[in-house]
């Protein structure tokens, strides 16, 4: 469940909301000074910083100027009022909202042709196609719904056709490499407030899968968490250091392999041991289902999918507050 604190807090860059909502960083200025339509908060930095109320806000004043309202007659009315104008707008057989605008609520359907078509342009060998398709079920879909209904079953599916050989070597290091780039594109997108929690999300030694981690990474930044992504193959001591610099409240690790001998437990032990107590350690990947017992013993937190993990960091912030 989203809490409405939750919506009203600014975490959201200019160059994130002009993408999400289709309007161009020089609009949101005229409508700001010109019309007050929102009142973006400022970073430490002197950044503007948007809600998701915010982003709502403006997707729906995009849409009705498209419909040929005026954003002068728009800009006083509440969020409730543009929705009910929308609904009756949308109800009238014309004009009829832009194919493909980023406001327009997609399902499950929706969500599933796109990662059929990103797979399509895996196997097509199609880097800029795949890339193009990505970034806009990102801003489309949002973060969550984005990771959960598209990355998530792309990844799966690649995985299973390398399995099957329906997927080259080459198509899957492609796909990765242009996932890892969107993925690293969005978690750039975000700035963190001065009071955020710190988040340190890495894959520990010997470990190359990097993509679970990466996951959570933009995960706990679409959640307001200042992250610091520090890729695969760590060393516990680098590892532990970054958390003691970044003062982090947690740290995540992904772990796709046990390890050679079964390293793994004796791992997780010794990453436990060198943080502080308050500091949480949350486990994901592949292996941590098998880990659970040998993590939990030594009080690390499982984490077997991405809304157990948005889960965990909500708890962690309650705690906090």
């Amino acid at each position: 469940m989203t809490h409405t604190a939750d919506l009203e807090t600014p975490r959201f860059p200019v160059r994130l909301v002009a993408v999400r909502t289709g309007l161009s960083p020089h609009v949101l200025r005229a409508w700001e000074r010109r019309y007050g339509v929102v009142t973006p908060s400022r970073s430490e930095g002197g950044q503007r910083l948007y809600s998701e109320l915010d982003v709502e806000r403006l997707r729906r004043l995009r849409r009705l100027t498209e419909w040929g309202h005026s954003i002068r007659q728009l800009a006083p009315l509440s969020l409730e009022q543009l929705t009910r104008l929308e609904a009756e707008g949308a109800a009238e057989p014309s004009p009829a909202p832009p194919a493909g605008d980023p406001g327009r609520p997609d399902g499950a359907e929706s969500t599933r042709e796109i990662a059929i078509a990103a797979l399509r342009a895996t196997r097509e060998f199609a880097p800029r196609e795949l890339q193009a398709l990505l970034e806009r079920a990102a801003v489309t879909l949002g973060v969550p719904a984005f990771l959960d209904q598209v990355v998530a079953p792309l990844l799966r599916a690649i995985g299973h056709g390398w399995a099957v050989r329906s997927v080259t070597v080459a198509q899957e290091h492609m796909a990765t490499a242009v996932v890892r780039r969107v993925l690293g594109w969005i978690l750039g997108l975000y700035e963190a407030g001065a009071d955020a929690p710190g988040i340190v999300v890495a894959t520990p030694p010997g470990e190359g899968h990097e993509m679970g981690a990466l996951m959570v990474a933009v995960t706990a930044a679409a959640e307001g968490w200042a992250v610091t992504y520090l890729g695969p193959d760590l060393p516990a001591q680098d590892l532990l250091a970054a958390a003691r610099q970044t003062r982090a409240r947690a740290v995540g690790i992904s772990i796709v392999n046990r390890g050679e001998n079964d390293t793994a437990p004796a791992l997780l032990k010794d990453i436990r041991a060198g943080l502080p107590d308050d500091v949480a350690l949350l486990v994901g990947g592949a292996a941590s289902g098998e880990l659970r017992e040998e993590a939990e013993a030594i009080g690390a937190q499982v984490i077997e999918s991405l809304a157990e993990a948005r889960a965990a960091l909500h708890r962690l912030i309650g705690e906090e507050s």
